[in-house]
């Protein structure tokens, strides 16, 4: 039987005191000690306790012995410990008025074992004794800016408007890694692993109504009761844009998904229905997730689905095309009146203007690749203009970091003299010596608000996924 206290979960991601029980003593790397790292890292300013039997202290931090020795009550429980305590700390976390417990601990019906799958009934059945609410388990629980609650000492602390539910502790981290390189901030997310108690269901009815929230994405392995499900996504949907991506919808996927949650899987069909009914972007791989969220925050919604392709190299040029126009999108040509424009401060030599506009050997001239820019962003044929450079296509043994930011500072316009939306396409070489240029660059087209991408093919697949929403849900974000 489900636990039902309350339908606001808003506790969860607003503690007022956190208690790391099971936390080892003994190993400084131990996977236990990077939960206190991230809440120290992020400087969780309400009461925190450590709780093992053997005591002591880490990192100025008394360790108690048991929850019993800790004054007062505690709010919020993260369980590190054995699974075969978990039930037996549920029992014991009534006493100190524990609201709720994240269990990172495994072990549990994953496995598929007949006695753990007992085990985890039992972890079900203690908290709908005590009313004490589970996340988990085998999950790694809450990341919360605004509370200063975290699970990874690598998290940004600045909040943002993205909301993440997670089936996976993995891709929860490897999403608000990868996106906050290319500026996106979260307001909560959330890794819920076996969902024994709280489930996709009851966060996803949170974040529906949560007003920090604005995007909600979603990765999904299996859900508990699709009808419910299937409402809070119509609610959802109403309100925010949501972005889905469903584990598990293929037969090796199936098995898998078998193994990490023990959730039930379905088939791709049958999900990129759901998502075309109501309005969702369906996405299928973390990264095409973050391009979208790119393009949602840092790319004003294009009138339309002409492109101006303006950046470096034929060969590149003839690429960017095909991925833009094999998505739907078009690069139309440009008027003879606006390359009569062009050339008359454009080289003929070495520049094709045509659209791709091809600005290899006038790109030297700051002056006049900007006005060359602004010339075609200004073209009333076109939607959006998008720049690219590949990195990788010099013949120079490296690309140094000055030329590298020679190139780039060209596009480094004032996007309010810009009449149309801008997106920048910077595909990275791998050169180990040009890693810290290229990084460098990253960051300064992302303070310079805009939504970058690392290849022609994302750029070009997220802004589809993106005007085709539109199409269908106009004004969601």
């Amino acid at each position: 039987m489900k636990n039902t206290q309350g339908h606001s979960l808003d506790f969860l991601f607003h503690p007022n005191s956190v208690a790391l029980v099971g936390i080892t003593t003994a190993n400084p790397l131990h996977w236990t000690r990077t939960f206190l790292d991230a809440l120290i890292e992020s400087e969780f300013a309400r009461p925190l306790y450590l709780v093992n039997p053997k005591g002591g202290e880490i990192k100025g931090h008394r360790v108690h012995t048991s929850l019993r020795d800790i004054p007062g009550n505690i709010d919020h429980v993260i369980g590190l410990v054995n699974a075969h305590i978990a039930p037996r700390l549920v029992e014991e976390c009534t006493e100190k008025g524990v609201r709720a417990i994240h269990f990172c601990t495994a072990g549990f019906g994953e496995t598929g074992d007949p006695e753990r799958i007992k085990l985890e009934s039992e972890l079900v059945e203690a908290g709908r004794r005590t009313g004490i609410r589970i996340i988990g388990p085998n999950c790694m629980g809450i990341y919360c800016p605004e509370s200063r609650l975290s699970f990874s000492p690598a998290f940004p602390m600045e909040g943002g408007p993205v909301g993440f539910i997670s089936q996976s502790g993995g891709n929860s981290v490897y999403l608000v890694r990868q996106a906050m390189l290319r500026g996106v901030r979260f307001s909560k997310v959330v890794s819920y692993g076996n969902a024994c108690d709280i489930d996709e269901n009851d966060l996803l009815e949170y974040m529906a109504a949560d007003p920090e929230t604005r995007i909600i994405c979603l990765y999904i392995e299996g859900i508990k009761d699709g009808r419910r499900f299937r409402k809070a996504l119509e609610k959802a949907t109403r309100e925010k844009t949501v972005i889905l991506l469903k584990g598990g919808t293929t037969e090796g996927g199936a098995r898998a998904v078998a193994g990490h949650t023990a959730a039930l899987a379905g088939s791709r069909s049958t999900w990129e229905a759901l998502c075309k009914q109501l309005g969702i972007i369906s996405v299928r791989s973390l990264d095409e997730m973050i391009d979208v969220l790119v393009t949602l925050l840092f790319m004003p919604l294009p009138g339309g689905r002409n492109a101006v392709l303006f950046g470096i190299g034929g060969g590149a040029s003839v690429l960017i095309a095909d991925e833009f126009e094999s998505r739907g999108l078009r690069v139309p040509a440009l008027p003879e009146e606006v390359v009569s424009e062009l050339q008359e401060f454009t080289p003929a030599a070495g520049n094709i203007l045509r659209n791709p506009v091809d600005y290899s050997q006038s790109m030297m001239d700051a002056e006049s690749t900007r006005r060359a820019f602004e010339i075609v962003s200004r073209w009333t044929g076109t939607d959006f203009v998008v720049t690219f450079v590949r990195t990788g296509q010099f013949v120079l043994p490296w690309l140094s970091g000055a030329r590298l930011h020679m190139l780039l500072g060209r596009f480094w316009i004032d996007r309010d003299r810009l009449p149309k939306p801008m997106a920048m396409v910077l595909e990275p070489s791998l050169l180990p010596q040009e890693a810290e240029a290229i990084l460098t660059a990253i960051n300064e087209c992302v303070s310079s608000g805009l939504p970058v991408y690392y290849s022609f093919a994302a750029a070009a697949n997220a802004i589809n996924l993106v005007l085709s929403n539109a199409q269908t849900r106009p004004g969601a974000v």
